[in-house]
């Protein structure tokens, strides 16, 4: 009875020596649980990802519409200023004479020939 199984003595303890096949399978088990985590967390980082791409897409779509609303309004209001009534107001505040241009003053550039 001196080598039973619950002697003190370490040198006659058994030992358990893990085989290549006791550590491949550790190895296998751990690779599938990444996996299972990878196949759940996958998805809802596309879904998070897809979500800002969303919401970056709306707020770049409001602001062109911004953008769009404010050239109309630039348009608008230089054409109100180039017109003759608004030339005439703008010139009348500013005290602009307006001085009539002869025919016979005029020097033409270029001419296409017919």
């Amino acid at each position: 009875m001196s080598n039973d199984w619950y002697t003190t003595d370490l040198k006659q303890r058994p030992v358990q020596k893990l085989g290549r096949a006791r550590y491949v399978q550790q190895l296998v088990m751990v690779l599938i649980l990444l996996c299972v985590m990878g196949a759940i967390f996958v998805p809802l980082w596309q879904r998070g990802v897809n979500r800002s791409l969303e919401v970056e897409y709306q707020t770049l779509l409001e602001n062109r519409q911004s953008l769009e609303e404010q050239q109309q309004v630039l348009k608008a209001s230089i054409s109100s200023l180039s017109m003759p009534e608004a030339l005439i107001h703008g010139a009348w505040r500013e005290d602009i004479a307006f001085q009539p241009i002869k025919a016979q003053a005029v020097v033409l550039v270029a001419r296409s020939n017919p």
